[in-house]
């Protein structure tokens, strides 16, 4: 099992977009972490554990948030 952590970013989004977000991400157990220090203007940071690579699980982190907002900002790395 790889543990990645991804971080979603929106141009100028709202708290709802946030709140959308992790409606359409935990089913699919991504799960937010608090490492943004409650200042999530443009972004937010979420866990995942999975035994897809890298390039699947930004492609599925991508498809999602694009159900809250268009074009979407997608960071994922492995996390050490």
């Amino acid at each position: 099992m790889t543990t990645y952590r991804v971080r979603v970013g929106f141009h100028n989004p709202s708290a709802l977009t946030f709140m959308q977000l992790d409606e359409i991400l935990e089913p699919q157990r991504f799960w937010r972490t608090d490492s943004c220090g409650g200042r999530f203007r443009y972004f937010m940071e979420y866990e995942y554990e999975s035994m897809r690579d890298l390039c699947s699980v930004c492609s599925l982190a991508y498809s999602q948030a694009c159900k809250v907002k268009k074009c979407p900002l997608i960071l994922v790395e492995v996390k050490s």
